[in-house]
């Protein structure tokens, strides 16, 4: 055999080596060599991220910078797919943040909130930190510092928990919390959980969400979505709901999206973990977003671009400080968790 040849063979054995070990950190989890045990998953802390794997096959970076999730990436096809439209680092995701708000944590209220005001237990309150047409957006801790509460990996799962204390030091939010985002990486697909805790001796108002943009690859208009719910909320001219419903049932079916705009809110049939609440398809690439009912609400942005879509779960609809829709009021002490899961498959 020339050397030529026996370096193409070993390439290709290599490539088939790789190949099965993917099949096999996917399916089982753990791998054994003959100088021990080796963990399929595992958890990378760094100064200002972490980093979750499934060791050739699913990646999760997360930044300490608001919470952020960078990438969510399999392995397929002899290429990885991120799912998630990345910031180049965590000086871009500084930068940038409020330039559309990818991948931002919504807290303690999504969306938009009418002119920034609201009134609770008697009081008038003006908040917002970043306002758009007159109105506050995404709430208050979208580029907070976060910080590593705790981390591990194991056989079935790597995570990974961050933690902020909000201090009440924002005008017109006087109620102190603390918000920790847990990820979870697993043969499941990748789990986040946030849990809001009221820390002060007051009621507090809240809503969680958060704002990722997803892709696979190419332009939504050769994207599929299929929504496990049919009624939207109707929205004014300021995206502020009504309080009325509006059925549509455009997407109860895989449904091209094809010069579709969307900016809506869609109320969820409330399925939890047994049937996907969001598919996005492109092909063979696919996400599946599982909703649990803390979530009952999927707000849904395809920017003008189309090379992205915001998905966005969502615990309380837009303004529900004032419209009451999805409105939590955590007691002094009281805590409330809400997590979602995210699975991505690029097989054929």
């Amino acid at each position: 055999m020339s050397e030529r040849c026996g370096k193409k063979r070993i390439l290709a054995e290599t490539d088939v080596i790789r190949r099965l070990l993917a099949v096999l950190f996917r399916y089982n989890s753990a791998f054994f060599f003959s100088d021990g045990l080796i963990m399929t998953f595992s958890c990378q802390i760094e100064s200002d991220r972490a980093v979750l794997r499934q060791n050739g096959y699913a990646e999760a970076e997360i930044y300490f910078f608001g919470a952020l999730l960078n990438r969510y990436a399999v392995f397929g096809g002899g290429e990885w797919l991120n799912c998630i439209a990345a910031y180049r680092g965590t000086d871009d995701a500084r930068q940038h943040i409020t330039d559309g708000f990818r991948s931002a944590k919504l807290s303690p209220f999504p969306c938009r909130l009418n002119r920034g005001g609201y009134r609770f237990d008697g009081r008038e309150y003006q908040t917002g930190r970043h306002v758009l047409n007159g109105h506050a957006i995404h709430g208050l801790l979208y580029d907070a510092p976060f910080a590593s509460a705790g981390h591990g990996s194991g056989e079935d799962a790597a995570w990974v928990e961050l933690a902020y204390v909000y201090p009440a030091d924002q005008n017109g939010f006087p109620f102190p919390y603390r918000l920790t985002v847990r990820y979870t990486l697993s043969s499941d697909g990748l789990t986040v959980s946030t849990t809001a805790e009221n820390t002060g001796t007051a009621p507090m108002p809240l809503a969680d969400g958060w704002h990722p943009y997803f892709t696979l690859g190419g332009t939504a208009d050769d994207w599929t979505l299929q929504i496990d719910g049919g009624t939207q909320l109707e929205f004014d001219a300021d995206l502020l709901p009504t309080g009325a419903r509006l059925a549509d049932n455009r997407f109860a079916e895989a449904a091209s999206l094809r010069g579709i705009e969307l900016d809506n809110s869609f109320e969820l049939n409330g399925n939890g973990s047994t049937r996907p609440a969001c598919t996005l398809r492109n092909g063979a690439r696919r996400l599946d977003i599982f909703a649990e009912e803390n979530y009952p609400l999927l707000q849904i942005y395809i920017p003008p671009e189309r090379t992205s879509i915001a998905l966005e779960n969502l615990s309380g609809a837009p303004d529900c400080f004032n419209n009451g829709i999805g409105l939590t009021i955590l007691p002094p002490g009281g805590a409330k968790r809400f997590t979602a899961r995210y699975r991505l498959d690029v097989s054929a």
